[in-house]
Parts: structure tokens; C-alpha cells; sequence
């Protein structure tokens, strides 16, 4: 849902920063971060959001507006959505990372270690206080209204969502070990 696809990207640019910090303060090691943090935004969390849009676009809005059910025959509509989809990953990622790295460079590892949990309990609390949006599915904002949903846990979507969730969160953890032993090479500074 795009309400904690914001913070989840924030988060991922800040853990990179967090990974990077022994080469964030050199030229070469900051751009090779900021590198990094694009491809990870584009190859990992733009699909997830897109794949979700595509089926439930309602659903990935939290049933916010019902002009989302005409996507598929608007396309300024749907161009729009595009670009509001790569623009609501690639840039909290990005900012994530450009925190991160102010706050690593001003000394403050403990304060961004301290911003990215508060961030993952944000996330928590977001799908607390939306879980009848969250867990009650449904593709289109009339269905929604009408109660005319399933639930998450009774459908394949839930085990999509599963598996996806946990490729993400997995992916990130090993970018963080890798970026951790790039960048005690002293050779890559």
C-alpha cells in the first residue's frame, strides 16, 4: 500500500547509507551509494509496487479515491500513476539515503539508527490502524464501498504478498552484508 511505501523506501536509502558509512564521506564510495540505492529502488521496490497496482490499484491506494477504477481507460490517468509510482520509490529512497548520509557524516550514526526503527514502527503501526483496508482485499474502490471483499489470508494474494515481502526485506538485508564488505576494502576508497 503506498502509505508504507514511503517509509519502506526511506528506510532501504537509510540502511544503505548505514552500510556505506566507512566510504559515504569519499567522492567515489557516496556516488557508488547513491548508485546503488536507484538500482535497489528500481529493481526491488517499483516492481512490488507495480505488481500490486496492477492487480489491485484500489487495494494499493487504500481505497482513498474511486477514480482509480478508471486507470485502465484513462490514459493521462494512468500515466500519472506511473510516474507518482517510480516517484514514490526512487525518491524516499534516495532521500533515506541522503539522511542517512548527513546524519553519519554530523556523527549521528545512534540518531539514524534510531530514524529507520522508528520508521519500521511507523510501518507497523500504519498497517495496525489500516488492517480492515489492509486485510479485507478488494481490486476496486465501488467493490470497497459495496463490502464486497475477500479476505487477505483466504486468497492467493496473501502468499503473492508473502513471498514478495520477503524477497524485499531479504534482498535489503544482503545489500546491507555486501555493501558492509565493500566497503571495508580499502582498496574500493
Amino acid at each position: 500500500m503506498l502509505l508504507i511505501d514511503i517509509p519502506v523506501g526511506l528506510i532501504s536509502g537509510q540502511l544503505i547509507a548505514d552500510a556505506g558509512r566507512d566510504i559515504l564521506h569519499t567522492k567515489r564510495g557516496y556516488s557508488f551509494l547513491k548508485t546503488i540505492s536507484i538500482l535497489f529502488a528500481f529493481l526491488f521496490i517499483t516492481p512490488i509496487v507495480i505488481y500490486f497496482y496492477l492487480g489491485w490499484p484500489a487495494w494499493e491506494t487504500n481505497y482513498f479515491f474511486k477514480e482509480i477504477d478508471n486507470i485502465k481507460n484513462n490514459p493521462w490517468l494512468a500515466l500519472i500513476s506511473g510516474i507518482s509510482i517510480v516517484s514514490m520509490t526512487l525518491i524516499p529512497t534516495l532521500l533515506g539515503l541522503f539522511s542517512g548520509r548527513y546524519l553519519i557524516t554530523r556523527g549521528k550514526r545512534s540518531l539514524l539508527k534510531a530514524s529507520y526503527i522508528s520508521l519500521g514502527i511507523l510501518i507497523l503501526i500504519i498497517v495496525f490502524f489500516s488492517r480492515n483496508q489492509t486485510f479485507n482485499v478488494s481490486a476496486n474502490w465501488v467493490d470497497w464501498q459495496s463490502g464486497n471483499t475477500f479476505s487477505f489470508f483466504e486468497n492467493p494474494f496473501f502468499i503473492f504478498w508473502l513471498i514478495l515481502t520477503i524477497i524485499f526485506w531479504g534482498s535489503l538485508f544482503i545489500l546491507y552484508i555486501w555493501i558492509r564488505k565493500k566497503s571495508k576494502d580499502v582498496s574500493f576508497i
